[in-house]
């Protein structure tokens, strides 16, 4: 007998969250009496490999090696992915289901509003965020964990903020393992987030992600686009040529040491920028302290909660 039409994979459909070039995302519920694996919620996300793609083995595996990498994952500032399994026609990944928004929808909900984000929620926004990096970047091989882990999509799109505080980076469709090779000359990730060195078609290192962040944070503190052009060439070329404007020129309660932090973190020449997440994580935290901002999820839920 065929499946409802809502449902799919032994989960029943609750609704369609967002759809992209290579997957649809759901937000899904184990149907009553269903045997799920230990760990794994009833309330879930799952991600379906669009049926386009499903004859396409190129996409079949891409879209399985990312369930692979991030099926071994375990920080609380990512996203888990529980398992990746085939039903019928369909690849299936089961996610953690984060209630909330996107960073990406928030920024916006602001720049909406002629204004930016509260300084002390987007510092400690961009501290969550590297912290998760740290995990990610660093080697791992004893006991299972990544091994060296370039997200490259680091973008207010791939960040969840969840409605009790919690922040979550996502989707590793385009990460990429230190040392592997890579494929020359190919873009992965958004234009406007990339690093110099991606653009340029250079290898990329855990540094590019750093690039990244940089630029999230700027744009957190200034409330606009930093890399805006009238097409992804433009974004392109002006992320090449590195040129950032101060973000206190956008918004001058910007204090001087998160300026300084904010222009190290979107040098053009990586060697100039912080060369860990780490550095970056704890340069953020030194802030933080200085202005009496909180280090804790007390920084960002004012702000979920006006």
């Amino acid at each position: 007998m065929a499946a409802a039409a809502n449902e799919l994979g032994g989960y029943v459909l609750v609704g369609r969250l967002a759809v992209g070039g290579m997957a649809e995302v759901y937000q899904a519920r184990q149907k009553d009496g269903g045997q799920r694996p230990a760990g794994e919620p009833t309330d879930v996300v799952l991600k379906r490999l669009l049926p386009a793609h499903r004859s396409d083995a190129a996409w079949v595996k891409r879209f399985v090696d990312e369930a692979k990498l991030t099926v071994r994952l375990r920080h609380p500032h990512l996203v888990r992915t529980f398992r990746c399994f085939k039903a019928g026609p369909d690849y299936l990944t089961v996610q953690e289901l984060v209630a909330g928004r996107t960073l990406e929808f928030m920024h916006g909900a602001f720049a909406q509003a002629q204004t930016a984000m509260p300084l002390m929620a987007s510092t400690y926004v961009a501290s969550c965020l590297l912290r998760a990096l740290e995990y990610v970047h660093k080697p791992q091989p004893t006991d299972g964990g990544p091994a060296g882990i370039v997200h490259r999509d680091v973008s207010p799109a791939n960040v969840l903020l969840s409605v009790s505080g919690d922040v979550k980076l996502t989707d590793f469709g385009v990460a990429h393992l230190e040392g592997a090779v890579a494929e020359a000359g190919l873009l992965r990730g958004t234009p406007g987030y990339s690093s110099p060195e991606a653009v340029l078609g250079e290898d990329v290192d855990p540094r590019a992600d750093l690039f990244s962040v940089g630029v999230v944070l700027w744009e957190l503190f200034s409330g606009r686009r930093l890399f805006a052009g009238a097409s992804e060439h433009a974004v392109l070329q002006l992320v090449r040529d590195g040129r950032t404007p101060p973000v206190q020129r956008f918004n001058p309660e910007v204090p001087d040491m998160a300026a300084d932090i904010v222009k190290k973190a979107l040098q053009a020449d990586r060697t100039r920028r912080f060369q860990s997440a780490a550095e970056f994580a704890r340069a953020l935290e030194v802030l933080a302290r200085r202005c009496g901002w909180p280090t804790s999820v007390d920084a960002i839920k004012p702000m979920l909660e006006g």
